[in-house]
C-alpha cells in the first residue's frame, strides 16, 4: 500500500503546536485541586474513588490483552499518534478515519516503532515484538515504509469496554467533584468489567 502525502486542506489546523509542559500542567492541577474545600478532609476517600476506577480498568485491560499490558500501551500510543492531530481540530470529521480510500491514511499521522518506544519509555526491541503481535491480531497495519497505522475496525472489538469505561469514568468524576466540594459522597464498588 503506497502512502500518499496529505493535501494541504486535509491537514488539521494548528497541528504543529508544541507539546504542553508536564511540570507546568502538574503545577496548574495542584493549585486547582489542593485549594478545594474538601481536599484535605477527603484525601483517603479521593484515593479510594480513584482506585475504584483504575484497578478495575487495569484488570479489564489485562484480560483484553491476555495479560500483555505492554501491548495495550503500544496500541494506545499508536492510536494517539495516528489520530490526535486530526481530532484536535473539532472541524475535522471523525468519518475520515473510517474512509476506505486513501483519505483515511492521508489524515492519520504515521509513526514507527522507534517513536513509540521513545514516547512510552519501553525498549525498542520490546515495542517491535509487540507491533508484530498487534499486526498478527489485526489491530494495526504496517505500510512498506514501516509506518504503523490503526486498523480501520480496531474500535469494533473494544466498543463494550469503551462504553463501560466511559460510564465508570463519569461516575468517578462526579464522586471526585463531590468529594472536592466537601459534600458527602457514598463510595461503593465501581466495576468496569
Amino acid at each position: 500500500m503506497k502512502r500518499r502525502k496529505p493535501e494541504p486542506s486535509a491537514r488539521p489546523a494548528g497541528s504543529g503546536s508544541a507539546e504542553p509542559d508536564p511540570a507546568r500542567a502538574l503545577a496548574a492541577a495542584r493549585s486547582a485541586i489542593v485549594g478545594r474545600p474538601g481536599f484535605d478532609a477527603n484525601r483517603v476517600r479521593i484515593s479510594l474513588a480513584l482506585s475504584q476506577f483504575t484497578v478495575p480498568l487495569l484488570s479489564s485491560v489485562y484480560r483484553q490483552f491476555a495479560g500483555d499490558v505492554v501491548a495495550a500501551i503500544v496500541l494506545g500510543e499508536i492510536a494517539h499518534r495516528n489520530v490526535e492531530a486530526w481530532l484536535n481540530d473539532e472541524r475535522n470529521p471523525e468519518a475520515a478515519l473510517y474512509d476506505l480510500d486513501h483519505r483515511r491514511l492521508a489524515v492519520m499521522r504515521p509513526c514507527n516503532a522507534l517513536s513509540i518506544a521513545e514516547a512510552c519509555g519501553i525498549p525498542r526491541e520490546t515495542v517491535r515484538r509487540k507491533v508484530v503481535q498487534l499486526i498478527d491480531r489485526g489491530l494495526i497495519d504496517r505500510d512498506p515504509s514501516g509506518h504503523l497505522f490503526l486498523n480501520r475496525d480496531v474500535g469494533e472489538g473494544l466498543q463494550d469496554s469503551t462504553l463501560a469505561t466511559i460510564d465508570a469514568l463519569l461516575t468517578t468524576a462526579r464522586r471526585l467533584e463531590s468529594l472536592l466540594a466537601g459534600r458527602p459522597t457514598p463510595l461503593g464498588p465501581l466495576r468496569v468489567d
